[in-house]
């Protein structure tokens, strides 16, 4: 697990170590765990995969790509703990 700001200062909070293969699974997990609403559509690529969720007034990441793995992003302030939260799940789950 790696933490940091991206260039927009947003918290990121990255799982190098987890394939392409368990987006889905892994994304299922924390939606229903945390109650998530999409928020626009899933993008798949053949190197990439994200999509945007909410809960409330907070907006998250949940992302996979080649460089990164699987990477939970927080799109507002507010959902900085929301992230890290997830981040903890991921890890007691993936690690």
């Amino acid at each position: 697990m790696h933490k940091y700001r991206d260039a927009s200062q947003r918290l990121t909070i990255e799982f190098f170590d987890i394939e392409a293969d368990l987006y889905q699974q892994i994304t299922q997990i924390v939606v229903n765990q945390f109650q998530l609403q999409p928020v626009g559509e899933l993008v798949t690529g053949e190197e990439e995969r994200f999509q945007d969720f909410q809960h409330l007034r907070k907006v998250i990441g949940l992302e996979w790509d080649f460089w990164s793995g699987y990477c939970v992003v927080a799109k507002t302030k507010s959902a900085e703990k929301l992230v890290r939260k997830i981040a903890a799940l991921i890890e007691r789950h993936h690690s």
